[in-house]
């Protein structure tokens, strides 16, 4: 007789792992801005990329964007972060940022809300020049230091109607819907018993010849004159 087999189930009764679940947010994208000074320091650009994810974070020249030579795409970043010069500073950065075109650009490449910064930190604002267009490309100073793009929201158009409601025209062959209602005048009240109106046309016109005009003179006669006065 051979020996029977017996099977151990080892999987648990109760599974407390987590189930793992697909993020459906999108990632945050980011844009870095670099000087064309800090090109000539491979290892300092390489410490800044080694802290962002290069999947969602792209690099772009300062002078070439500021020379045209490049485009952004638009409302496509969540962060635009400034990186200062080789030497630490951001005298290099702020003069290329300083340039209409480049704000401009950057601003639209900003989603609503999405922020521009500065890798050190520092306040962008400090310049006058940065700060004048900036608010003409559409930015607000942030509390942080740097500028964010206001979200407005999508536009929404209402269209208000303020024409009368016009009848429904007559068939061209001059039939009349049975459904529509008959224009009916307004009922002219009949005036009251005893009400009427008066004519002082006759009265009022003073070149009629039906009204003579009275002479003073004889209203008295001779005999009254001669009257004594009794006083």
């Amino acid at each position: 007789m051979a020996p029977s087999v017996v099977t151990l189930d080892t999987t648990p009764d109760f599974d407390f792992t987590p189930a793992s679940t697909t993020s459906t947010t999108p990632a945050k994208r980011t844009l870095l801005l670099a000087p064309p000074s800090i090109a000539s320091h491979p290892h300092k650009l390489q410490t800044v990329l080694a802290s962002h994810d290069r999947a969602t974070t792209d690099l772009q020249m300062l002078d070439r964007l500021s020379a045209g030579h490049v485009s952004l795409p638009q409302s496509a970043y969540d962060l635009v972060l400034v990186l200062t010069d080789a030497d630490g500073s951001r005298v290099e950065s702020t003069r290329l940022l300083s340039n209409r075109a480049v704000l401009s650009a950057v601003a639209d490449a900003l989603k609503p809300s999405a922020e521009l910064k500065a890798q050190d930190g520092g306040n962008l604002a400090n310049d006058p020049t940065v700060a004048r267009e900036a608010v003409l490309a559409g930015l607000v100073a942030a509390a942080a230091g740097g500028f964010t793009k206001p979200d407005y929201g999508e536009d929404q158009v209402v269209t208000l109607s303020f024409g009368k409601k016009r009848a429904a025209a007559p068939a061209s062959d001059g039939a009349v819907s049975l459904g529509s209602k008959p224009t009916t005048a307004p009922p002219v009240s009949a005036p009251p018993a005893g009400v009427g109106f008066v004519d002082f046309s006759d009265d009022l016109d003073m070149d009629d010849d039906d009204d003579d005009l009275i002479d003073e003179d004889t209203l008295l006669t001779d005999a009254d004159l001669s009257r004594p006065l009794n006083i």
